[in-house]
Order: C-alpha cells, then sequence, then structure tokens
C-alpha cells in the first residue's frame, strides 16, 4: 500500500511538473524598447507562482505575477485556469484593475481557489499603472514602489482593485517577485527577508 501511495505521488508531482512547464513561458515575446529578464525556481518541486508578459496596444507591455494557495497538481491546475484566463481577458482590455476583478470572479468560489497577483501595463511612454491584489509590490530602482492594499483574488466577489500611477525613465528597472524570494533561507536557516 505505501509503495502503491509513493507511486502515485510522484506521479502526481511529475503531472504537476509537466503542467508547470507549459503555462511558463519558455522564452519572452520581445516588446521593443524593454528588455525583460525572467528567472524562476520553485523552492519545492512544483511552486503555485506564475508570471505572464505579453505585448499590449501602442508598444507597451501587460505584466502579471501572482502566487496561488498551495503546492503540487492542484496549484499547477489553479496557476494554468488563471493563466489561461490573463490571456483571454487582455485579449479585450489591459487595464490592470480591470483585469484583476476579472481574474478575481473566475476565482470566487473555487476549494482553495485563491491567489494573490499583480498586474502593471507599461506604457512605450515609461508610464505604468499598476494594481494589486494582495502580492508584494515590486521595486523600481531598488526603492518600493507604494500600492494600496486589497484583497487577494478569489476572496469575496465583487472585491475592486485601485490602480496606481508611477513612471520609469530610460535604464530604470522595474523588478517583480514572490513571496519565495524573501522567505528562502540563508544557510544558518535565516530568511533573506526583503
Amino acid at each position: 500500500r505505501i509503495t502503491h501511495q509513493q507511486a502515485q505521488l510522484e506521479s502526481e508531482l511529475a503531472a504537476a511538473q509537466e503542467v508547470q512547464q507549459v503555462i511558463l513561458p519558455e522564452r519572452m515575446e520581445t516588446v521593443p524598447g524593454f528588455r525583460v529578464e525572467t528567472a524562476y525556481q520553485p523552492a519545492e518541486q512544483v511552486g503555485g507562482d506564475f508570471f505572464q508578459v505579453l505585448p499590449a496596444a501602442d508598444g507597451g507591455m501587460l505584466a502579471v505575477v501572482g502566487d496561488v494557495a498551495g503546492k503540487g497538481l492542484p496549484a499547477a491546475m489553479l496557476v494554468s485556469m488563471i493563466v489561461g484566463t490573463i490571456r483571454g481577458a487582455a485579449e479585450y482590455t489591459s487595464a490592470p484593475a480591470e483585469l484583476l476583478a476579472n481574474l478575481n470572479e473566475r476565482l470566487v468560489g473555487r476549494a482553495g481557489g485563491f491567489s494573490t497577483a499583480l498586474a502593471a501595463l507599461i506604457a512605450a511612454d515609461g508610464s505604468v499603472a499598476l494594481a494589486g491584489a494582495g502580492h508584494l509590490p515590486p521595486y523600481l530602482d531598488g526603492t518600493e514602489v507604494e500600492l494600496p492594499s486589497a484583497l487577494p483574488l478569489g476572496v469575496r466577489s465583487g472585491a475592486t482593485y485601485e490602480t496606481a500611477r508611477i513612471r520609469i525613465e530610460p535604464g530604470s528597472r522595474l523588478t517583480f517577485y514572490s513571496d519565495g524570494i524573501v522567505e528562502a533561507k540563508k544557510q544558518n536557516g535565516e530568511m533573506f527577508g526583503f
């Protein structure tokens, strides 16, 4: 029985890893005027973090990052649903608050279905519209960007998200991350933190 359960868990883990590889971008779409660098390394075999970077109208780009509750196959399946929703919603809106509201409604009522997320519409002229749903705010050139607080996605139907606006200059770096960065531990067991 134990051998059967272990084989079943290993099979589920392999399936979750396959799902995760399919839904995370292998290579980034190029957006003229921007350089996008990404790194994804789950602390365990399968993580609940996700990101999407999509070209937007007028030469800009839409970036969405987030972290679903849980790990393993259930988290990977929820991430796949969220990524599909992002790509579908991005066809009719690139407004970060509207995109998050759409994602929220898709997650409400799903068992274990909540997620933090941050959406940013970065225009070619350097103007940035940001909306967060309980996700850690980005850093602009090493300084944390102040965002209004908001509930994570999937917690309550009808939740609204506020838009914050910032500006990036040529050569600036806007850094998005997940809690896995700040919760990573040094060799002595102490968390890296912010």
